[in-house]
This record gives structure tokens, sequence and C-alpha cells, in this order.
């Protein structure tokens, strides 16, 4: 079973099971029609992985052992995986148990392999195509991806990515990478277009009912034990208020290519004004601290990595070893020609002013559009 994204990177799933590939493909999108004849990376399904004795690292989450460095997904209960850290960015192989699902850091090794094959830089971005114009939203956490894709969606945005973006080396083309992207309960209740999307309605009723409650509760009645532990629950539940949407759900048949021509990039920042306001960036500013944030969108992999060299002293992988500063050169020569915005909103926002003062930037040439508009057909 493979998978091909956009040609950058293959993944073949060898001996998986209907509930290993439905993960898989959650993750990163259908399978091709066709067989790869090289992959990038290859995911070994077995019924287990025979690792005795272990060594942990970090008890219950890593450990070496004879079958390579092993990663717990969410507790050893759940399976073992075997990922080789010291082949991130050539041709990887990685053991899974097919007791797993969802496989760990297999995004984040899919576009460092991108960068490392191809010079593609991923970010942690929407985008989208909108009357002909490449629209790229990123920045950090809440900085507005989902809200302003979700935004143009109501006006006929065609869907190129959710939440992965691959830049090429001169940012001319654009890849969204396949598969889900996570929205939030408020987000769907406040789109019309999106209110019969995703499930868990009566668990989220029942957060929200509760988080409802423990705010109108006055403040010196939280000193008792049950209210108290009511109180320091709530975050952890709100964090549950999100599921995963295909896009077609969404989009209809406006996803189907997942490429484009990237004109303006928006870079969001949630800010403590209730307006929506947008100023022009510079391009190199901008790409050092989109390299930051990737920093942050890999802590995950370089944690394990950190890990795993402590496993086994004297072995490295020396791209991991230089990625910060691969990715700030791939963004600067990514970047280095582009139309950037500072784009400052409140949280949440509104789905109508965000659009209004982001449309109201993208004119674009003729010449572009026509681009685009081949790009959405492909």
């Amino acid at each position: 079973m493979d998978y091909d994204i956009h040609g950058l990177v293959g993944v073949r799933l060898l001996g998986p099971s209907r509930a290993n590939i439905a993960a898989v493909s959650a993750q990163i999108g259908p399978p091709c029609s066709a067989p790869l004849r090289h992959p990038d990376i290859v995911v070994r399904y077995v019924d287990c992985i025979s690792a005795v004795p272990l060594r942990y690292v970090d008890l219950g989450k890593t450990a070496s052992s004879d079958a390579g460095f092993i990663v717990f997904p969410d507790q050893e209960a759940k399976g073992k995986v075997s990922i080789p850290f010291d082949h991130i960015g050539t041709k990887c192989e990685i053991l899974c148990e097919r007791r797993v699902g969802w496989i760990p850091l297999l995004i984040s090794i899919i576009n460092l392999t991108a960068l490392k094959k191809h010079r593609c830089v991923p970010i942690h971005a929407s985008a989208f195509v909108y009357k002909g114009t490449g629209v790229v939203v990123t920045g950090w956490i809440k900085s507005g991806k989902s809200e302003a894709l979700l935004a143009f969606s109501q006006h006929g945005a065609t869907y190129v990515g959710g939440e992965w973006v691959l830049l090429d080396p001169d940012g001319e083309t654009m890849y969204g990478l396949p598969g889900t992207f996570r929205m939030w309960d408020w987000q769907r209740r406040n789109l019309p277009h999106c209110r019969h999307i995703g499930g868990n309605g009566h668990m989220f009723r029942l957060i929200r009912f509760l988080d409802a409650a423990q705010r109108a509760i006055p403040e010196a009645w939280f000193r008792f034990g049950a209210l108290k532990l009511l109180r320091e629950g709530m975050p952890a539940l709100r964090r549950q208020l999100n599921f995963r949407v295909e896009p077609k759900a969404i989009f209809g048949d406006r996803c189907e290519s997942l490429t484009g021509h990237p004109d303006k990039i928006f870079i969001g920042i949630v800010h403590s004004d209730e307006r929506v306001l947008i100023e022009p960036a510079e391009p190199a500013t901008v790409a050092d601290q989109l390299a930051c944030a990737m920093d942050f969108e890999l802590t995950s992999l370089m944690s394990h990595y950190s890990a795993f060299k402590f496993a086994f002293p004297g072995i490295q992988n020396d791209f991991l070893e230089n990625v910060h500063n691969l990715l700030r050169v791939a963004l600067r020569d990514a970047l280095a020609a582009k139309e950037i915005y500072m784009l400052y909103h409140p949280y949440p926002v509104s789905f109508h002013e965000l659009y209004q003062a982001m449309q109201a930037f993208l004119g674009t040439s003729p010449a572009i559009a026509d681009h685009n508009r081949v790009s959405a057909r492909a």
C-alpha cells in the first residue's frame, strides 16, 4: 500500500491491517492507485516487536532494545514503534505493531524528508486559492490558520492545505499535505455550512454545560473538593472540543489538486484589540520567525532524537543536527520575493470580519490568477 505526497515523498506500508490503512490515510490522505518505484519511507507492520529486554530512556515513552529505538505512542499497552532516527531524511524504515493507530512523528518525518530531498520547506499553515490568488496563512498557535481557511470556504475558495504546506525552493508552488485537519467545536457552531460535520455532539454539549456552570459559580465555592476538581479539570476538557474533518466535507470538489501558486502570505498573531489589522512584513524577518515556529513544531521529534542519542551514544543524524539552519535558509529563499503581511486579530475571531479584512488584500494579476485556476483543475 503506497502513498505519494505530490511526487516529493513516497510512503509504503508493508503488511498493514485495514485499521492501519485507515489511520495512515487520515494522517496523509488516501493511498495512490499505482505502486511507487522507490518509496522514501517504509512502514513495516508486525503483530509484536520483539524488544526484550527494554532499557527505558523516558519510562513508558521511549526505550532502547535489540530492535532499535522504541517509541510508545500512548503508553506501552497501546503498542510499540521502532524509528531509526539516524535515517530520517534518507531511506527510513519504521517498524510498527499493528495495534498502533496513528504513527507517531510520521508527518514530521515526511516534512523533513521533503526538505532534505528537494529543499521543499514545510510550514504549519493553511492554504487556499481564492479567485485565482494563492493564499498561505501561518504563524504560532492560535494564529488564525484554520479560521482563515474556514472563512474563505464560505466564499468559493479552493482548498490546498489544512495543517501542513510545503513550499518549493523558489516559492513558486505550494503543496498541501493530504489528510484530515483539526476543526474546533466553536468554529463548527459559528459556520452554518459546517454544523453537520463531525461527531461527539453529546460529549461536546456536556463539556460546554460544565464550562458554563463553573463560570457561573461564585469564586468562594471553589474551595470545596468537587468544584475545585472541576475548575482544575476544565482546561483539559476544553481541549477535547475538536475533531478531525475531511476537506471534502467542507469544500466538496474544490479540494482535488492540493497545489497552487502562493501569491500572498499572512502571518497570524492574536492581539488584544478587537479589530482585524493587516500590515506589510519583511520577508527576511518573517523567514526567521517561521524558522523559530518550525523549531517549536519539531519539539516532539527533536526530543525523541535526543533520547535516541542518549540510548545509542556515538550515533547521530547530521541532517537533524543542522536542521534549524537548513530551515532558516530554505525559508529565506522561498519567501524572498513574496508579498507577506502580518495579520493581527482577536481570538476567537469573527469569520466575517476576518474574511472582509483579508479579501481586501487579495487583488492579483491575471497571469497568476490563470496559473492558479489551472492548478485547481490539475
